[in-house]
């Protein structure tokens, strides 16, 4: 596992599968594909949830629970008003408002490391699962490299 030293009080470490899945997702090229990750049963591993599924957001927020939070990392084909198609890798924090503080506070406090590990620059947070489709996610990567 890759250890994450930073400014938090816990150490966490991003499993050896998330990042072979990392690799592995950054190169295919499919319209979406998406990774789901977890915290571990040690409270200081980040951990696959399940496997790379090509898969439309809507459909991946039909299966999610609403009371768990969760990160996705999403590739998706995005075309843009200059014909241009771009491939980005879309980290979104599954926060909801729903799931019990003290789980939320952990999952929070390490979604930035996650996101240095992943080499990603924008984290967005959704806190509603209706929140999680195609046209949004497009809306918050064109808005976040447009600022």
């Amino acid at each position: 596992t890759r250890g994450l030293e930073g400014r938090r009080s816990m150490p966490t470490k991003v499993s050896d599968e998330v990042m072979e899945k990392w690799k592995t997702i950054r190169k295919k090229n499919t319209e979406c594909s998406s990774m789901t990750m977890k915290m571990g049963t040690d409270d200081e591993t980040i951990v696959m949830d399940g496997d790379i599924i090509d898969v439309t957001p809507e459909d991946l927020a039909e299966d999610m629970s609403e009371s768990s939070p969760r990160w996705i990392l999403w590739s998706m084909k995005i075309s843009r008003d200059d014909g241009r198609i771009q491939q980005p890798l879309i980290l979104v924090f599954f926060s909801p408002v729903s799931c019990n503080t003290k789980l939320r506070m952990i999952y929070s406090s390490r979604t930035g490391l996650l996101a240095e590990a992943l080499k990603i620059s924008k984290v967005h947070e959704i806190q509603d699962l209706d929140d999680i489709t195609t046209e949004n996610l497009k809306k918050l990567h064109i808005s976040s490299i447009t600022r």
